[in-house]
């Protein structure tokens, strides 16, 4: 016979074969189907306990039952007798009600339902009349979200033939080797194949398969000669099982695992029953399967359980002890890592940790995000100062044009720090354990010529579900066999364990891990990114303010904030603050972000209050107290309310030293100096009559010009010139106008409208600053001049004013877009300036990174759209130029043109993401000689944290009337965090170096301090310091985060 003709043969009997096995599983697993017979249901729109849902009152429900309204909740109710012919048996319930569903005993969740998994075993082995009450609560809902009305189907009590169930799988597992059926991974970039055509072993398992296949009677066997036939299936099947696998088969350490997405296509609500569905899965695996081991991340999904379903989190505890539930992941939940801020990445980690040392008593050393779009270069150092050594994520395996060339390495961060890596080579976070995917893995691994061993998470995610009793069984038959790498159960812990020993060899990767994917989650949903920035900030204050008051005797709210801070975690999760939600997870979100607003200036008032009550405020005026919680003396706008300072009458605001400063009243209502404020401290001003003489900000609707900037604008109101007076040089490019609105279509989106903005959205510009309505002054006065420009663009209007301040070269645009009902557009500002550099910096968390401007290579143009926090920088060697913002996060720099995204209008899955709503946000240009080191970012620290000021009565008091409470030498040390310690009185503080240089800093505080100490991040104490007199001298290194423990 001809090659050909052999090889049509072979696909001819690898059919049979298949056709088979398909066969065995849809006829004689299951047996003895017996209906029902009190089947009935209560439909509601609550979430209910089981005690409420039993007292519902219920109706008959008959098979092919429509039910449910989007996000409602069935009630099915199942009550039965088990027949006495099944006794001896391994007797389950097979229900198949549509929708998501947990199954409650005797008052006790104890399994979940759905697509996944259809059967519930009941019995092990019956003893025949058993009565049974069970009733299965049912969400409207499937998976991911999908909201069609449900088909509920008759339940059914079904006898378990065990041993036909083992044989199926012996064929199964062998046959999945030899399967020719070509198989891709979700985006379809990656194929997974079975044993090669040429493979000998191949060859033997379908000749093995073939013989054994026909070992069962395909007629009407009873179920007594099918498990004889199953005991014969399973004995010729032994000797391809006997042959073990390869001396050099590589180990895949299995976690089983469900990654369950706190939000996304379903609401909070959803994500809290979807934990107990899960859960009580995974329980009842590990009582069936005690060589499983399961991990599981995300403490926020632990705390919704415990809350909800307290019998399911004890045995929860009693897995984790027993070694076989294993709590891994060390955040609060998986964050998005780009516009989630150094801090709050501290926090998720603080706060995951504790969690799971005081709740399990395990300490997690790993950091596991899957799914999040994109992995901050500060991100390694966080780790190491956290206690965290090993990090696994897959998600950098998406990227569109160029291939990340690792799958074990070493990823160095910013500052040098190191953290050993493993990106999963089968792709994916919802591995099935196909031999497909397996044999895939192990071929793909690119430092399988080192490494022994790799990892792969398996088990239904994204909605949930986790691992099922096929991925068990396939794992257990692929332990070790012939054609397939070893899998072996284990945790996270114990496979870094093993990597590590083979890590020496391992390559680096140094910066970022930057997915060229889902970039427009950098500017989608952007009320929810304003809120982040703004909770994160008041936060700060709150806890910077309450730690110095309580130098001073005042108590410290640590529940509170801790509250807050606990929500501000949770809208982190990678599918909430990026913006790739439903509607419904929106409207909870802002429910919780108004919590954190209320609880958060509850908190700073009363911290401002106690210490206004302490400082000597007496003198000849208006007292105003003025903090500022930055570490450096800020010479800076000061804006407060009050109805003793009228128009009509000239005032001047006067410090501790005498100094004038004339007030301007506003044109919102508010009066404003400018004053200067000493480091993370106050000053007391008074606010008189009287005229300084200071001569008004020069402003006109064709320009503005102070003692440092002149900017000109044309008839069309755009930016036509900004001249730097200071270094006699033109911002913008010649002939170029800035700050220019552009329109572009941003359809056709690989993953989806939210995630995905694509390159060729630059193909389309569809308007260019659209239509200047009106232009005007509405302040011009010695402390600041204000021209306000509206215009139409598109279905949008734009109201801007462009404000200069006295004494400061910066430039700000404090924006207003009534964005209107716009579909798959995206609006960006661009500025072409007079700067010529093939790279630019970003700020990120703790730092900055360099990226190209250019598209010379595949991960450049790779690059067309990326993340910043507060500022985006492009400077020559001698001169730059920052783009500053207080709550935008994508950006492009190409060539010479600075653009910042500002708004998009997806549909899909959040139907009215950011359309029709009022937006109001800040960007600022700010030339400056030399490169960003020269104050770019204080500049994006003072544009984003305002100075608080408060109108004060006039009293003595024994604080002094301007006082500085700590400061640290030298311009390029901030610091970020000052609160209470987690576990005593000490004050916490925390600084980085933002230069990327090193030195000797000293850092000086006036208060009561008598012990300090080093600590990590996690405010473990590390070693003493010395301090003397209130100084204490502190080394950086490049980037370097220092946090120091203060103890009075």
């Amino acid at each position: 016979m001809s090659e050909q003709g052999m090889k049509r043969l072979e696909k001819l009997y690898i059919s049979k074969i298949r056709n088979r096995i398909g066969e065995i599983n849809e006829r004689f697993i299951w047996a003895n189907a017996t209906p029902v017979t009190d089947f009935a249901v209560s439909q509601t729109m609550a979430h209910l306990p089981i005690g409420a849902a039993k007292k519902l009152r219920y109706r008959i429900a008959k098979d092919g039952l429509r039910w449910g309204k989007p996000w409602s909740t069935a009630w099915f109710r199942i009550r039965t007798r088990v027949p006495a012919a099944f006794k001896g048996e391994m007797v389950a319930l097979r229900f198949l009600p549509d929708g998501e569903c947990i199954i409650f005993r005797d008052g006790k969740p104890v399994q979940g339902l759905d697509r996944n998994r259809g059967e519930y075993i009941l019995f092990d082995r019956a003893g025949g009349g058993e009565r049974l009450e069970l009733y299965v609560e049912a969400g409207a809902n499937a998976a991911f979200g999908d909201y069609a009305q449900r088909l509920a189907r008759q339940p059914e009590l079904v006898v378990l033939n065990r041993e036909v169930w083992d044989a199926f799988w012996d064929l199964s597992a062998l046959y999945g080797m030899i399967d020719p059926t070509e198989t891709r991974n979700w985006l379809g970039t990656k194929v997974f194949h079975s044993l090669s055509e040429d493979d000998t072993r191949r060859a033997r398992i379908i000749f093995a398969l073939n013989k054994a296949v026909d070992l069962f009677n395909y007629g009407n066997p009873s179920n007594a000669e099918l498990r004889s036939q199953a005991g014969e299936v399973r004995k010729a099947l032994q000797p391809v099982y006997d042959c073990g696998a390869t001396a050099s088969a590589q180990t895949i350490a299995c976690f089983g695992h469900a990654h369950i997405d706190v939000a996304w296509l379903w609401p909070l609500a959803e994500t809290m029953r979807k934990c107990g569905r899960t859960f009580s899965n995974v329980l009842e695996l590990m009582d069936r399967y005690p060589e499983f081991k399961f991990v599981q991340s995300q403490p926020q999904l632990y705390e919704y359980t415990r809350r909800l379903y307290p019998a399911l989190y004890n045995r929860i505890r009693q897995k984790v002890k027993a070694g076989q539930w294993v709590p891994t992941g060390a955040m609060w939940v998986e964050p998005d890592c780009n516009v989630t801020s150094g801090e709050s990445l501290v926090r998720q980690i603080l706060f995951g940790t504790r969690f799971f040392k005081e709740d399990f008593n395990y300490e997690v050393t790993d950091l596991w995000i899957p799914d999040v779009f994109g992995y901050s270069a500060a991100l390694p150092q966080i780790l190491q100062r956290s206690g965290i050594e090993c990090f696994l994520t897959q998600k950098i395996s998406w990227s569109q044009f160029s291939h990340f060339p690792y799958h074990a390495f070493h990823w160095e961060g910013i500052d040098g720090t190191r953290v050993l890596t493993h990106f999963p080579p089968v792709d994916d976070y919802n591995s099935q354990l196909d031999a497909a995917q397996m044999i895939t893995a192990a071929n793909d691994y690119r430092e399988k010529d080192r490494c022994s061993i790799q990892a792969v998470p398996f088990g239904f995610g994204d909605g949930g579900g986790g691992p099922n009793r096929p991925m068990l069984e396939r794992m257990r038959r692929y332990r070790n066999l012939e054609g397939m790498p070893k899998l072996e159960p284990m945790t996270v812990k114990e496979f870094f364990k093993r990597l590590r020993k083979e890590s020496s060899d391992l390559p680096k990767w140094t910066g970022e891990l930057y997915l060229e994917m889902h970039r427009g989650t950098y500017t989608t949903q952007a009320y929810n990114k304003k809120f982040n920035r703004q909770a994160e900030l008041l936060l700060r204050d709150a806890e910077m303010l309450s730690a110095l008051g309580s130098a001073y005797g005042r108590s410290y709210d640590q529940k509170t904030l801790n509250a807050a801070w606990k929500l501000v975690l949770l809208n982190q999760f990678h599918d909430i603050i990026p913006g790739s939600s439903i509607d419904e997870v929106y409207a909870d979100s802002y429910r919780q972000y108004n919590e954190i607003f209320s609880k958060g200036r509850a908190v700073k008032n009363s911290a401002v209050a106690s210490l206004a009550a302490k400082i000597d405020t007496r003198g000849d005026g208006l007292p105003v107290l003025v903090l500022n919680s930055l570490s450096w003396e800020r010479s800076d706008t000061v804006t407060f309310k009050s109805n003793r300072v009228r128009k009509g009458t000239s005032y001047v605001a006067v410090d501790v030293d005498g100094r004038e400063s004339p007030v301007q009243l506003c044109s919102d209502g508010r009066a404003s100096f400018r004053g200067r404020i000493p480091s993370i401290g106050y000053s007391v001003f008074h606010v008189r009559a009287g005229k300084a003489d200071t001569p008004a900000i020069a402003a006109t609707v064709q320009g503005m010009e102070n003692d440092l900037v002149r900017v000109d604008f044309d008839a069309l109101g755009r930016v036509r010139g900004i001249f730097d007076k200071k270094e006699q040089r033109e911002v913008l490019e010649r002939g170029k106008s800035g700050n220019r609105f552009m329109l572009f279509e941003d359809k056709m989106a690989t993953c989806g409208p939210a995630w995905d903005m694509e390159i060729y959205y630059n193909d389309k510009l569809l308007i260019t600053d659209g239509k200047l309505l009106s232009a005007k002054v509405i302040e011009r006065g010695a402390v600041r001049s204000v021209v306000r420009f509206t215009r139409s663009i598109s279905k949008s209007t734009i109201v801007q004013d462009v404000v200069l301040t006295a004494g400061s070269a910066r430039v700000d645009f404090v924006t207003t877009v009534e964005w209107g009902d716009e579909i798959d557009v995206l609006l960006k500002v661009a500025f072409p300036v007079n700067v010529r550099a093939d790279k630019a910096r970003y700020e990120i968390q703790f730092g900055n990174v360099e990226r190209p401007t250019h598209w010379n290579r595949p991960q450049d143009f790779g690059m067309f759209e990326v993340p910043a926090q507060r500022w985006a920088d492009l400077a020559e060697g001698d001169y730059g130029v920052a783009l500053l913002n207080d709550c935008k996060y994508g950006h492009d720099i190409r060539d010479n043109v600075m653009r910042l995204t500002l708004l998009r209008a997806p549909k899909s899955p959040g139907k009215n993401a950011d359309v029709n709503k009022t937006h109001q946000f800040t960007y600022a240009i700010l030339p400056h000689a030399g490169i960003y080191t020269n104050g770019v970012v204080r500049e994006g620290y003072e544009l984003n944290v305002p100075a608080t000021a408060k109108v004060v009565n006039a009293k003595g008091g024994r604080l002094p009337a301007r006082m500085s409470c700590m400061s640290i030498s030298g311009g390029n040390i901030v610091i970020e965090t000052v609160k209470k310690a987690e576990d005593d009185n000490g004050l916490i503080v925390r600084m980085y170096e933002a230069h990327g240089c090193r030195g000797r800093h000293e850092f000086v505080t006036n208060l009561p301090v008598k012990r300090v100490f080093e600590t990590n991040l996690m405010e473990k104490e590390e070693k003493r310091l010395v301090m003397k007199n209130g100084k204490l001298v502190l080394e950086f290194k490049p980037f370097q985060i220092v946090t120091v423990k203060l103890k009075m």
